[in-house]
Order: C-alpha cells, then structure tokens, then sequence
C-alpha cells in the first residue's frame, strides 16, 4: 500500500521570471530612446500593483545577483491564466527587445498541513498570509527550487506519515527561530515544473539566507532527502531603483 501523502492547502499561482540584459545594445540606444523604453516598463509595473491594491495578486521585481541573469520578477495572481497574460504583456512592451529569458519556474503557493489544519482565527490569517501574500518589499530575495529524493536509501515517497512529519516538524522549528529575520513563502510546483517545490526568502541582509540554509541543512529531511538544483540572489528594485540601474550610470554615454 502506498504511504498516505500531505493534505496540501494552495492560493495563488506563482511565476518566477528571469532575463538577461543585452547590455551592449542598451548601451548604444540613444539616451532619449531608452528613457522612454524604461518609461513603459515602470508604467506597465504601476498597472501591476494596482492588480495588488486591490487584494488581487502580488508582485517583487529585484537584481540578480551573478551570472545566472541580470533581472528577476516574482508575480503572483489568482490563475494560472492571468500568469500567463503578465508574461504576454510583458514580451509586448518595447523594452523587451534587450532581454533575454534565462529561466522561469511555474508553481503556486501552498502551506502544508504535517502539524493540521488552523483551528483558530489567527491560524488561518497566518495561512492565508502565506496563501495569498502582499510580498515584502525587503532589500533582499533568495529564490531556490528543491525537490524530495527518491533514490534507493533515501526515498522521501516511501516513508511513513509520521516519520515526514517528525522530519518536517524539526525542519520547521529552525524556520521559526528566524522570524522577523526572514520571510518565507513556500509554493508547491509538483506537476507544474521540473522540481517539487520553490522557496522564496526576503530579508533585510543576505547574510539571513546563508544562516538559515546552514542551520536547516543538518536537518534529515535537506541532510538525506533534500535535492536543491541552484540559488538565485538579487535585490529590490523600486523606480527610482530601476532607474539607476538602467539609466543613471550611463548619463554621458551619448555627449
């Protein structure tokens, strides 16, 4: 018989999107051309959060950090329809043109229930908090897919019930020391991308993630049983932000 699965409570479809900058070509588009451009990309980001205003979705666009793409964008919306006209909408806008797509992972918010279901008001403002998030505009993101092995020895799928939950109850016991250091949101991407689940942590210094990562790698369930593929870093890029980072430092480029 097989071993009896997590009930699973899910909200909002999430999309993680990355791209390259074609920093050449940028760096000779006229200047008067390229304010305009990046002038459409801020517009059509206003008209996202007015989607979050309105209770209806969420959005953190950030740096990466390294090699592994220049800009990333966290959206969240309440179908998977509704992802995918973002991700139309933002291959139409002009600016578009200099970016290449690196990467994408598909998923959507969930929070397990190994220690059960809320059963109180505040256990389910905290659920919901997690299910249908304003994401925090902290300085700092780390993004990072994992999944559950399933190798012989170390099969996550053929262990007992209580045995995940005892394994998930110590995992989370490290998450909790860290409230108020880092903000944490789960979403389950099984069926919906490569890997089993995203993790997605802001913070008001980096330093939180390489703490908390270390901590929860001695655990079993990440010490045996967890596969993580990469981490992506960046920062928080608001207007005046973005208009550093696209505009600002090349100011002269054309005189």
């Amino acid at each position: 018989m097989p071993e009896k699965p997590v009930d699973t409570l899910e909200g909002w479809y999430c999309l993680h999107l990355f791209w390259d900058l074609d920093w050449a070509a940028w760096q000779t588009c006229p200047e008067p051309d390229r304010i305009k451009l990046v002038q459409g990309f801020k517009a059509y980001l206003t008209a996202e959060t007015k989607v979050e205003d309105q209770g209806q979705g969420s959005h953190y666009l950030f740096n990466v950090s390294g090699h592994k793409a220049d800009l990333g964008l966290m959206i969240l919306r309440a179908t998977l329809d509704e992802l995918n006209e973002v991700e139309t909408k933002i291959a139409k806008l002009p600016f578009n043109q200099y970016l290449t797509k690196t990467h994408s992972f598909v998923s959507i918010t969930e929070v397990g229930t190994y220690t059960g279901k809320p059963k109180t008001d505040r256990g389910w403002a905290y659920v919901n908090a997690h299910l249908k998030p304003a994401l925090p505009e902290k300085p700092y993101i780390c993004f990072y897919p994992m999944s559950k092995l399933r190798i012989p020895g170390a099969n996550w799928y053929t262990l007992t019930y209580e045995q995940r939950q005892q394994f998930m109850h110590d995992h989370g016991a490290v998450g909790r020391k860290y409230a108020g250091k880092i903000w944490q949101f789960i979403t389950g991407a099984i069926g919906l991308d490569d890997d089993e689940w995203g993790v997605t942590l802001f913070a008001d210094t980096p330093l939180m993630f390489k703490k908390i990562i270390t901590e929860m790698r001695y655990y079993e369930a990440s010490s045996v049983y967890g596969e993580f593929p990469y981490f992506i870093i960046g920062t928080y890029l608001n207007d005046d932000k973005l208009d550093h980072l696209l505009l600002d430092e090349m100011a002269g480029d054309d005189e």
